[in-house]
């Protein structure tokens, strides 16, 4: 407290007391002087006290050290990326159906006897099943669909039950499917799938599941089929459709599926007789070439964000155990696609080792 002041705690001032300090003449002076001595001595303890408790409770506003430990500070601070996911796997049995073995299947010789086996058989709906077929004819006259069991295969695959929006399943465009990503158009799918050829014996990996299309129509081919999604809300839901449609389409289950980082394959179930890559990248990486089988086959998009070329790669091995990748076009330098890109874990492309 400064001299002459009042206390900026209790309020207390010396000059309201001048009297009490002056030389007494009388008992009462005297008596009232001792008074006001113990009035001033009690007004300063209480100042003393009460200024204490300030320092106390408001000493760290004041730039004084708290008498209370410091919160825990955040284990991530604004704009640190997340920790990576850990590996979700969706599905994860055995293979238990054979499609080399079945015998319910339409007859692919016209239109007609094709709508009327599946609606008389499956629960499709002839609209879609005709609008399928006319769009079958034209993928083969455009050389999109050049072997005949990929053409049944494609067949055979609802897309309208894979697409967000049923009504344009069969546009030939790419459609949204939510979380900035695509159903690739049915000619894309039919021309990559056409390139990779995979057999009912032959292991498949499929790098972005996507909306479960590709994969759908790979089942259709091979018993062995594994893909992997990096977008755990996607996946969840395209697995969610796997799983209402496995009752009449027991294939579907063969499809083995997880949540994870695509660009690092799936080394659990390597060596691969096929991969396809339905998303863009700039470089092959390095994992997927070491988890494809000498001899194997890879469909990947490789490019600038701008457009990329959809190559076929095949990997040989010589008898010294040399690799050479030999590549090919699959569009003959026609066309440039933009695919979505090949994402990590915190959002970004992958860079080339």
């Amino acid at each position: 407290m400064e001299q002459g002041k009042p206390c900026k705690v209790c309020g207390y001032s010396p000059s309201l007391n001048q009297g009490t300090f002056s030389a007494p003449s009388s008992a009462r002076a005297r008596t009232g002087g001792r008074r006001g001595i113990f009035i001033a001595a009690a007004a300063l303890l209480a100042c003393g006290l009460l200024a204490l408790g300030y320092a106390l409770i408001f000493g760290q506003q004041a730039g004084q050290p708290a008498s209370v430990s410091p919160a825990p500070a955040p284990a991530f601070t604004q704009g640190t990326a997340a920790p990576p996911s850990p590996t979700i796997l969706l599905n994860a049995n055995e293979p238990t159906f054979d499609i080399s073995g079945r015998v319910d299947l339409p007859p692919f010789t016209g239109k007609e006897q094709f709508v009327r086996w599946m609606t008389a058989h499956t629960d499709q709906q002839a609209a879609f099943l005709r609008q399928r077929w006319n769009l079958a004819g034209r993928l083969e006259s455009w050389g999109d669909l050049k072997h005949p069991r990929v053409r049944d295969a494609f067949l055979l695959t609802p897309r309208e039950l894979f697409c967000r929006n049923p009504r344009r399943a069969y546009a030939n465009v790419a459609l949204p499917i939510g979380y900035g990503q695509t159903i690739s158009g049915p000619d894309l799918v039919s021309h990559m799938t056409d390139y990779l050829d995979p057999l009912p014996g032959q292991k498949v990996l499929e790098i972005g599941t996507g909306s479960g299309y590709q994969s759908a129509v790979l089942s259709e081919l091979s018993n062995h089929v594994y893909t992997v999604e990096i977008i755990e809300k996607l996946a969840r839901e395209t697995d969610a459709i796997y799983k209402s449609l496995e009752p009449t389409h027991p294939e579907y289950g063969n499809i083995l599926r997880k949540v994870d980082d695509g660009y690092y394959g799936w080394e659990e179930y390597a060596p691969f007789d096929k991969i396809i890559v339905t998303c863009g990248i700039d470089h092959v990486p390095p994992p997927l070439i070491q988890q494809l089988a000498p001899g194997g086959t890879m469909i990947i998009p490789i490019g600038p964000p701008a457009g990329q070329t959809v190559l076929r790669i095949v990997k040989n091995v010589s008898a010294d155990g040399s690799v050479s990748l030999s590549r090919e076009d699959i569009y003959h330098g026609r066309v440039k696609i933009r695919f979505v890109p090949l994402t990590g874990w915190g959002g970004g492309a992958h860079q080339a080792p």
